[in-house]
């Protein structure tokens, strides 16, 4: 009869789990019913010295279990946990955050395991979370109260990743943590399934956005570079980058393939963050001929010299506009491709009096015309010329006879 702490061949499922991974870093237990006994055997073991990634869910794992594998000593070179659906509960995690052997550790998933916001104070107190970027505590019981000690946290700065779903968290934790300076790497938010309205949603967003400002720019020679592109950003988003105060000398933005609309290009066309920018990508937004309004109008896009607003529902009477404004003034290159705009538009942009240093698109200007019938009158007088000199010689010749 087996004892509590006995669990028999834990070697032979070792080495059928690295079979099955094809490496020696990496376990799978998920479809392996290791039960209290064989976690136990499993943290004793020296097979796993080697191991980077473990997985041991749907296990009903306890306490003891995770109080096991956080004492293991064979652990040092493990960077990925997970244990879904167990029944670790606070105790189990807070002998996992609070361990000093599992030195390693960047990922961090214990969803679904009774966890409540007395577990979640032991994660935001902890020490040995240095390294962490990945912290999944989805489907547990952490509420407001528990996001709240996250928020708190001053010890979580490499997080990127925070699942918290299904939760029980509402608007109140939501801002709270949106609020929170203490997460300046975080790129990704999940709190679906939590009783959030749009005031909790919208001010998430604003939390990811600003974190997002902070990586994408990137100082040059020339200026500030921000690129956004292809990155989901709205109508709400851009008013926090308008609102931003991490902006210097910004010269080139990019913000293709978004959702943008006219009012978030109107957002940012009041902004004085916008005053020193040259370069403007807005391709494959829905800005309109209303957005174009706003950009033409603004005080802070004179600078412009390069935009970009292809396949952006702009019509005739947008490229008007543009034709009309002075203070596009400074345009050497506009893209204006997959438009509905028709020859009318087009022509007015190459006649404008005020897009004379336009280098693209390229038009058929007046004086080039003028010019080029100047030149061909020239060379129809140098032929006449010719032609008459010719006849003289003729001439000549004859009277010679």
């Amino acid at each position: 009869m087996a004892t509590k702490n006995k669990y028999y061949n834990i070697e032979g499922t070792i080495r059928n789990g690295f079979k099955l991974s094809g490496d020696y870093e990496t376990l799978d237990f998920s479809f392996i019913k290791l039960g209290e006994n064989g976690a136990q055997a499993l943290a004793g073991s020296r097979s796993i010295k080697q191991l980077k990634r473990l997985t041991i869910s749907n296990n009903k794992l306890t306490p003891e279990s995770a109080v096991a594998i956080a004492g293991s000593k064979n652990l040092q070179n493990l960077q990925s946990l997970k244990m879904y659906r167990n029944k670790i509960g606070d105790e189990g995690i807070k002998a996992l955050v609070e361990t000093e052997e599992l030195p390693s550790l960047k990922s961090l998933r214990l969803a679904h395991n009774d966890i409540g916001p007395e577990g979640a104070r032991f994660v935001a107190g902890s020490d040995q979370l240095n390294g962490l970027t990945a912290l999944v505590l989805a489907e547990n019981k952490l509420g407001d109260e528990g996001l709240k000690y996250l928020a708190g946290s001053t010890k979580l700065s490499t997080l990127e990743i925070l699942d918290l779903r299904k939760n029980g968290i509402t608007d109140e934790g939501a801002i709270e943590f949106a609020k929170s300076p203490n997460f300046p790497n975080v790129q990704k938010v999940d709190l679906t399934a939590n009783r959030l309205t749009d005031i909790g949603k919208d001010a998430l967003k604003g939390f990811l956005i600003l974190n997002l400002l902070r990586r994408r720019i990137k100082e040059t020679d020339e200026g500030m570079v921000c690129d956004l592109s292809n990155l989901g950003i709205g109508d709400l988003e851009c008013g926090f980058i308008a609102d931003f105060e991490g902006f210097s000398n910004l010269t080139q933005v990019y913000l293709e393939l978004n959702k943008i609309t006219e009012e978030g290009i109107c957002k940012l066309a009041e902004s004085k963050n916008m005053e020193s920018v040259t370069l403007l990508s807005l391709d494959r937004n829905k800005i309109g001929d209303k957005g174009i309004d706003c950009i033409v109008e603004s005080e802070y896009f004179k600078k412009l010299t390069h935009l970009m607003i292809e396949y952006n529902d702009v019509s005739d009477e947008g490229m008007k506009t543009i034709a009309e404004s002075e203070s596009m003034g400074n345009l050497l290159r506009l893209y204006i491709e997959g438009n509905p705009y028709t020859d009318e538009g087009f022509n007015a942009l190459g006649e404008s009096e005020f897009l004379k240093q336009l280098e693209y698109p390229e038009f058929v200007r007046e004086e080039a015309v003028e010019e080029i019938e100047e030149e061909e009158e020239e060379f129809e007088d140098v032929e006449i010329e010719d032609v008459e000199e010719e006849e003289d010689l003729d001439d000549e010749e004859e009277d010679g006879k």
